[in-house]
């Protein structure tokens, strides 16, 4: 039973709810988003953080999520350490191999995002695009957690 993946993949779900992420959960973007942050979570946190939900476990999160190429050889190589149990490898190789392979074909999030050219295919989207909106989510989410200015407040 895969128990770190689904937890990972429940704590990704409960971070874009609570980021308001703007994707409705059928869209391409949502789930680039949910499965970059979802395999982030699965080799930062530890299974209790995992399931506790805590907000300072998201931190290691946010920073390697600042690059989508830094993060695809970070994932690989966290893929190929074999950290977690074989029935959480398979799952997360079979997300990772979604990532690295999907193509966004032309249109709307090509020109929005400038992720490729609008009339060709880019191979690989899911990586690019899971990573841009992850970090988007992941700073969401420490703004909002992040004091505000109290009274005393210069």
């Amino acid at each position: 039973m895969p128990l770190a993946w689904l937890c990972a993949q429940d704590s990704a779900s409960r971070l874009l709810a609570h980021s308001r992420a703007p994707w409705p959960q059928a869209s391409f973007e949502y789930r680039a988003a949910h499965d970059v942050l979802a395999l982030t979570l699965l080799f930062t946190c530890s299974l209790e953080g995992l399931l506790a939900f805590s907000p300072g476990d998201f931190d290691a999160a946010h920073a390697l999520v600042t690059d989508d190429v830094e993060w695809a050889v970070w994932c690989q190589g966290r893929l190929d350490a074999g950290d977690v149990s074989p029935a959480d490898r398979e799952m997360a190789a079979r997300t990772f191999r979604w990532l690295a392979a999907s193509r966004l074909l032309g249109g709307s999030l090509d020109e929005a995002r400038g992720i490729c050219t609008a009339t060709g295919t880019c191979r690989g989207a899911g990586v690019s695009v899971g990573v841009t909106l992850a970090r988007r989510a992941l700073g969401s989410w420490a703004h909002k957690r992040s004091p505000g200015p109290g009274p005393n407040a210069a």
